[in-house]
């Protein structure tokens, strides 16, 4: 298949397909309705919720999910952003942060108007594929066709702004041609052989801005940050073929020095029937979670409910520890809103434990122990149950930016309180995973890598011209395996009680390769570069 023909009919395609605005990412037990409007999860243009599990089931576990970001500047002015409610207002606007009087351009509104991109990590594979056997004479190998909608994801990736509008030249992440550092020149080109750099089996891709207009669901003067969010999803036979990652980004492209800076992920479950549901947190796992408060989950006015033994879902912050968890009721001004995402009570008191002392969690005991600190064990009046979930950054300076994951998560293999503490244990489980994603395959061929450090396996030397030593002082007993770029083995080594073994690479090409090291069952990633 010769890449240069699709590559031209591609060129055209992008003058008359517009980019998508929503998307559904449904690669496992879960469809996920996602799209640009700043509240992720339900499609307001149909009026109905779009968090679906299990797929097809016409049963949802989720209405909405925004994300707020909130910062005090140095005269203590509150700066709020929002995700909003088409007809009502939005803190939230599509594209890259741009110079201002660019936003309502014919090119800008061409170019980021539509900013939602779905890819799996399939189409990245079958491109570069298609793409080392196009430039290899010799090969002859039969790779499956492209469509031109594959052709177009992948041409039409937002790997770099127009730094004639201000914005940042380099935008979603990307890799350059495997296995040629000769075409390494930081540009995205995709008749180079570039591809997307996604996490998961397949993902959805946001940039979105808080400039772009006024603020007319808050009222307040922008933040002026930039948010890259990633959603991605895994298919496997486990727990993990129910949860949907988050990766978000928020980046402070103002010149403002921000001494206070917050951010909070904000859930309305509607688990089913959105009738009859309560809230909880657990500051251990870091989630917050919501559950059925009897264990039949009747049929509503508009949604299915689960019926007997209903599920519970959670969300839990990944890759740093949340500041406070909290119910919330709706509404509220930017002050209240600020409160809450501090861990305060709307009007700025404290929240009591029943044993009289402060927390930020709220409802933080397991509704599954008896005495514990629930809604269910004090009998609250269930009904829509929201939440707050917040990570307190401290500052946020002129070109910082900020980062934290999420995992969202559902249990259903008891009963409704059951659920909960399945939950809980899952979210230790995403969180294991999360921390070693990247030894897990999601096709074949296919391994999303970032190399591990550990002290006592190293690599020498790096680059290498193909003889590669790697240094074992312990004389551990050794399972090595290396990968290229794509996730193919190319070599497999068993040894034990060495300190030094010898990886000859010199027949290889030139490129990246990673050493994958099992050693007293851990696995260590190590990456080493062929010239």
């Amino acid at each position: 298949m010769k890449i240069t023909t699709l590559l031209f009919c591609s060129t055209l395609l992008a003058n008359t397909f517009a980019q998508l605005d929503s998307t559904s990412l449904n690669q496992n037990n879960v469809s996920a309705f996602i799209s640009d409007d700043g509240t992720f999860f339900y499609d307001y243009e149909n009026n109905r919720k779009g968090y679906e599990v299990p797929k097809s089931s016409g049963k949802h576990a989720l209405k909405t999910m925004q994300f707020w970001f909130a910062a005090k500047d140095a005269s203590g002015q509150i700066h709020f952003s929002q995700g909003g409610v088409p007809g009502q207002g939005s803190d939230i606007f599509n594209g890259p942060i741009s110079d201002p009087g660019t936003y309502s351009s014919q090119q800008y509104q061409d170019n980021w108007y539509k900013s939602v991109w779905p890819i799996c990590q399939s189409t990245i594979d079958n491109y570069t594929t298609n793409y080392e056997c196009n430039q290899d004479p010799n090969c002859t190998d039969d790779p499956a066709p492209m469509s031109n909608d594959e052709i177009f994801r992948l041409i039409n990736w937002p790997a770099h702004g127009d730094v004639s509008f201000g914005q940042s030249f380099y935008l979603a992440p990307f890799r350059e041609t495997p296995n040629n550092m000769s075409n390494w020149d930081g540009i995205y080109d995709t008749s180079q052989g570039d591809v997307p750099f996604i996490k998961g089996c397949c993902a959805t891709y946001t940039i979105q801005n808080d400039e772009g207009e006024s603020h007319t669901l808050t009222n307040t003067a922008p933040i002026g940050i930039e948010l890259h969010i990633m959603f991605y999803q895994y298919s496997t036979l486990d727990y993990l073929n129910d949860v949907t990652f988050v990766d978000v980004i928020a980046i402070n492209r103002s010149n403002v020095d921000y001494p206070e800076f917050l951010h909070s992920v904000v859930v309305d479950a509607d688990i089913g029937n959105d009738t009859d549901d309560y809230f909880g947190c657990d500051s251990i796992s870091n989630t917050m979670y919501f559950y059925n408060a009897d264990n039949d989950d009747e049929n509503g006015s508009q949604y299915p409910g689960y019926g007997t033994n209903p599920p519970s879902i959670g969300i839990v912050g990944l890759n740093q520890n949340m500041t406070s968890c909290v119910p919330y009721s709706g509404g509220g001004n930017v002050t209240n809103k600020w409160n809450l995402m501090k861990g305060l009570q709307e009007n700025g008191d404290p929240w009591l434990h029943p044993n009289s002392y402060e927390t930020q969690y709220v409802f933080s005991g397991n509704p599954s122990n008896s005495g514990d600190w629930s809604e269910f064990g004090v009998g609250n009046t269930p009904g829509s149950a929201q939440g707050i979930l917040s990570l307190d950054f401290g500052n946020l300076n002129s070109g910082d930016s900020v980062k934290q994951s999420y995992a969202i998560i559902y249990a259903r293999d008891g009963d409704h309180l059951n659920n909960v503490q399945s939950n809980i244990d899952n979210a230790y489980n995403v969180k294991i995973f999360y921390e070693n994603e990247s030894d897990i395959p999601c096709t074949e061929g296919t391994w999303n890598i970032e190399e591990q450090i550990n002290p006592d396996i190293t690599l020498a030397p790096n680059p290498s011209s193909g003889i590669v030593h790697l240094m074992n002082p312990n004389k551990n007993n050794l399972s090595i395996t290396i990968c290229n770029l794509q996730g193919k083995v190319i070599k497999k080594h068993s040894v034990s009680n060495q300190n030094v073994i010898d990886i000859d690479l010199s027949e290889k090409q030139s490129g990246v390769y990673f050493v994958h090291v099992e050693i007293q069952n851990q696995m260590i990633v190590k990456k080493i570069v062929i010239r």
